[in-house]
């Protein structure tokens, strides 16, 4: 069953019990119960996603923390809660605290809303990812023939707040970081979306869920080992975490793009950095190493694990590399990323072909 249909099935039993007598009023043809019905459970939905990800983050940063402290021998957070896991809660009550500070030359509006574009894509893109099923419940928001296509749109979205960010900012430090989040944004995105073409031509559709069931017998990182390189490569871009965290460059441009923010829009930014990571590491596990499939059974908890060991790996990077420069950076995406995904294009093409269209 449907996340939708089991919250609607809830929702249909409390309104009769209530007897509502909106029932028997119509709105373009459908009763204006159903009408309030499908509002309540797409808000119960968002909630749901909501809540799951700032869980989600919150483990996130609080591993990430504990992670960099033992490679670096130090204790790391030990204060607040059981070895120190409520610290981010006080983090959070301390940043909301803070003065919201706007640049007095800055675009006030545009400032405003760039942090919330950032975290915007973490909740849009766990809306259709296929978490597996629990009994006979469908952990699955939203569900069409073209979630992979939403999917991407989604991802789009985050380095946009981040050039927002920068150029409203007036700010010189902003605006380079800005400017370096557009560049390497094109620079990656570009193979990332031909390798994300390669999937759809294996597996014959644009829906993550047929994607999913596609690699019932065989993984899709086997065939598409070059895909996988470059698709992982171009997450770690977007995520801006070393060693491609220039769009911020700590140690050149103060804090890039956020330079200017503070308090709790310096917190929301904080939180989008790693719902996104979290996000990058549940699609790379979603479309090349069967999400919710496993070798004896299918279930979440397959989907949990190869992200865990995603969300690991991106933590490594970001704790152990070194930040390259900008020409390289570059090179990278255009000279050799690029030529690769087009290769792996090709060879995913003569796949599909010689097995008949689909994978």
């Amino acid at each position: 069953m449907n996340l939708f249909f089991f919250i609607m099935s809830i929702l249909y039993g409390i309104l009769k019990f209530l007897h509502w007598p909106l029932w028997n009023w119509y709105l373009y043809g459908y009763p204006a119960g159903l009408w309030i019905m499908y509002f309540v459970d797409a808000i119960i939905e968002v909630v749901l996603v909501f809540a799951v990800a700032m869980l989600v983050v919150v483990i996130l940063v609080y591993v990430f923390r504990k992670y960099m402290a033992d490679i670096q021998n130090r204790i790391g957070p030990n204060r607040l809660g059981p070895w120190g896991s409520l610290q981010l809660i006080a983090d959070v009550f301390k940043l909301i605290q803070k003065q919201d500070i706007i640049p007095k030359n800055a675009d006030r509006i545009a400032f405003r809303v760039a942090p919330y574009i950032i975290f915007t894509p973490v909740i849009l893109g766990m809306l259709v990812i296929p978490f597996g099923n629990v009994s006979i419940l469908q952990l699955m928001v939203v569900n069409f023939k073209y979630t992979l296509l939403f999917l991407v749109a989604a991802m789009v979205i985050s380095p946009l707040g981040e050039v927002i960010g920068g150029l409203s900012s007036h700010n010189k430090f902003a605006l380079y970081g800005a400017l370096r989040s557009a560049a390497q944004d094109i620079g990656y995105e570009v193979p990332m979306m031909i390798s994300v073409l390669s999937l759809i031509i294996l597996a014959g559709s644009y829906s993550i869920n047929d994607i999913v069931n596609a690699q019932k017998h065989i993984p899709f990182v086997i065939p598409e080992i070059l895909g996988f390189i470059v698709f992982f490569l171009a997450m770690i871009a977007k995520q801006s975490i070393p060693p491609f965290d220039l769009p911020e460059s700590g140690s050149e441009l103060v804090s890039g793009f956020s330079t200017e923010y503070s308090g709790m829009r310096y917190g929301i930014i904080y939180m989008g950095n790693f719902g996104f990571m979290a996000l990058a590491s549940v699609v790379v596990a979603t479309l090349y190493f069967g999400g919710p499939v496993g070798p004896f059974f299918n279930s979440v908890l397959w989907i949990a694990v190869k992200s865990a060991v995603f969300m690991i790996i991106f933590l490594l990077s970001w704790i152990a590399l070194g930040r390259v420069r900008v020409d390289q950076f570059l090179n990278m995406g255009w000279k050799y990323l690029l030529p690769i995904s087009i290769l792996n294009l090709l060879i995913s093409s003569l796949i599909a072909i010689y097995f008949g269209g689909a994978f």
